[in-house]
């Protein structure tokens, strides 16, 4: 955890609060401690340039981990067959997939909730839902390694890549162009709408939403 904070540069916790009990009882199994943790010190937000963090309990559909699992749960009851998203379906089907994380680009980022929870590996999923990437090891372990450009994945560019398609670009000036280096962009998860599920986590008093 003290290393991904590190790399993006935030030097204390946010302070993000969650009834985890009541949390998990509503999804139906427990979640990994690593990612817990990473909530707990994060809250809502992006680490740059690869991955928006879903967490529960916020207003934000975007952000909200158990709204985006009961939208592919229900992509499943309806399209599960020949034209899979996934490689396997969600959970709660055996070994069924958990997002906990998504892009810009259309990634998205699962558990594949294989034995205990806190031996779950991470599995990535591109937006054409063809390809798809396994890690094994906890969330924070890949987020580490993701922003340390430490993996290999296919569809995914690495920060290097990143910056080299950035100096080749004919509409960008040369001069003007900043490295493209990890960070983390803070959201404080609000996105009031109709039909959102309760408000139940936030920031304790020592940390901000900004």
């Amino acid at each position: 955890m003290d290393d991904v904070a590190r790399i993006v540069g935030l030097g204390r916790s946010r302070g993000f609060t969650v009834d985890w009990q009541l949390i998990e009882s509503d999804i139906g199994t427990a979640l990994p401690r690593d990612y817990k943790e990473l909530a707990g010190y994060f809250g809502p937000g992006e680490f740059f340039p690869y991955v928006t963090l879903l967490v529960p309990g916020v207003a934000s559909p975007a952000l909200e981990l158990r709204r985006s699992l009961q939208r592919w749960q229900r992509f499943d009851a309806e399209d599960w067959g020949e034209d899979t998203f996934t490689p396997v379906p969600h959970f709660p089907h055996p070994g069924g997939l958990i997002p906990w994380g998504n892009s810009s680009h259309g990634e998205v980022f699962y558990w594949r909730t294989v034995g205990k929870p806190d031996d779950w590996p991470v599995l990535v999923c591109t937006a054409t839902r063809r390809d798809f990437y396994e890690y094994q090891g906890g969330v924070v372990d890949f987020i580490h390694d993701l922003l340390a450009d430490r993996l290999d994945i296919p569809f995914l560019p690495s920060l290097a890549q990143l910056n080299e398609e950035a100096e080749l670009n004919p509409d960008v000036d040369i001069d003007e162009i900043e490295d493209v280096r990890p960070g983390f962009q803070p959201d404080d998860g609000s996105w009031p709408y109709d039909g959102a599920l309760p408000v139940i986590a936030g920031f304790g008093a020592d940390g901000s939403g900004d």
